[in-house]
């Protein structure tokens, strides 16, 4: 809990306030749990619910990031809908489905109507949960939906987080719920739940979700007056590229037939072996010096530093945990961490970043092109005539510079 049909519910009741499509709205309300019928790539249920690891207790669902960098899409009901899950799945497993969480002699389980206890989680959550549902389902007119894309009109959704495999065909959620969650003859009725109850608390839900949602707008107002500094991670922060020549060498050690005097691109066969053999060891060089100090005075003085990589999400498994823990344990802090996006240019103009960090010339170039102020990390190039250094413990006063020019109508933020 809470299930499909208490996202589609909610989700139904906000929407009187407004207005949107109801059937795309409630696709993309149950949209993050389809990450269990995902049949290629990465299952990752943390991924799609914005899993903040930084959070040691409890629900850690960050929908402040979502709603930060999906908030130009927020007029498509899809995305709109799966804000709506991400809250509701904070607020719901928080404040409700600890009502029905007993201890008895010393093992967790749940108390039914009939007073007693019941201890198998699997049962509670699905099995009995199914009746609940599926009630739920005809009272609040919850009807089929389609299987495929192409039979949505309006459907839209570039969700770096979400994989749709998971969600349309034979094998996805939509199935799953139009099989399994919708009404049948003579169901019985829930042994756990009283359907007044949680009529109740959906409408209970749903006066916490529009709370959350004029938060969120304040939320993102205050946002939008600080200064936004973009860190690129590989060779920014991390010491990637020594990495890399180091477990090439063993590559190449191990594969006597490969020619160790070519120079390989992305694309050639012996580079994607390399990558996939090597991948996951790849991806936590050392960090660099001076980093941590440089971040913690970012931070302090009150500018958003958030952390950017087009490192691939799906071809990792759980990356961003294993980042948010490294950097954890290397003392590393930042507001967001944003990955797997295919133009670091359009994601740097799209969130109005006004300073990019970053080791690559035509980066910092992108960068400089739309408005944000790039600073090139690394060996001195000769031939770029812009911010630049290779010394991390120069950029809090760097950033100063350009903040100062910017006071004076040298640049524009």
């Amino acid at each position: 809990m809470p299930s499909a049909r208490i996202h589609e519910a909610v989700a139904k009741e906000i929407n009187k306030d407004y207005k949107m499509n109801e059937l795309l709205l409630r696709i993309g309300t149950v949209s993050p749990d389809s990450w269990r019928n995902v049949e290629t790539g990465v299952k990752d249920k943390y991924l799609s619910h914005f899993w903040d690891f930084r959070v040691k207790e409890g629900q850690a669902n960050n929908y402040e990031k979502f709603y930060l960098k999906y908030y130009n899409h927020l007029s498509n009901p899809f995305y709109f809908g799966y804000l709506i899950h991400l809250i509701v799945d904070q607020y719901w497993k928080t404040n409700i489905d600890p009502k029905y969480v007993v201890i008895e002699n010393g093992v967790k389980g749940y108390r039914l109507k009939d007073g007693s206890f019941h201890s198998d989680e699997n049962w509670f959550g699905y099995y009995d949960g199914l009746k609940l549902q599926r009630k739920l389902a005809e009272i609040y007119d919850l009807g089929i939906f389609p299987l495929n894309q192409d039979e949505l009109d309006g459907f839209y959704c570039e969700i770096d987080e979400l994989n749709l495999s998971g969600l349309f065909g034979e094998n996805g959620s939509l199935n799953y719920i139009n099989t399994e969650l919708s009404p049948i003859e003579n169901d019985e009725e829930s042994l756990i739940y009283d359907i007044n109850d949680i009529i109740n608390y959906i409408k209970e839900t749903s006066d916490f979700v529009r709370s959350e949602l004029l938060r969120l707008k304040h939320f993102k107002l205050d946002d939008d007056n600080k200064i936004k500094i973009a860190v690129d991670i590989d060779d920014t922060l991390l010491c990637t590229k020594e990495l890399v020549k180091h477990y090439w060498s063993i590559f190449l050690n191990d594969n006597p037939d490969i020619d160790p005097t070519k120079e390989y691109k992305w694309g050639d066969e012996e580079n994607a072996k390399f990558w996939g053999e090597y991948r996951e060891k790849l991806a936590f060089g050392d960090i660099k010096p001076g980093v941590q100090e440089s971040m913690d005075i970012l931070l302090s003085n009150n500018y958003r530093v958030d952390l950017l990589s087009a490192r691939p999400i799906d071809k990792y498994a759980s990356l961003i945990k294993k980042i948010v823990l490294f950097f954890e344990e290397n003392g590393l802090h930042y507001n967001y961490l944003n990955l797997g996006f295919y133009s670091k240019k359009e994601f740097l103009k799209e969130h109005n970043y006004d300073i990019l960090i970053d080791n690559e010339v035509r980066n910092v170039d992108d960068a400089n092109d739309v408005g944000c102020v790039g600073i090139l990390y690394g060996p001195h190039d000769d031939n770029y005539s812009g911010y630049q250094t290779s010394d991390w413990s120069e950029i809090p006063s760097i950033i100063e510079c350009i903040i100062k020019e910017k006071e004076i109508g040298k640049y524009e933020f």
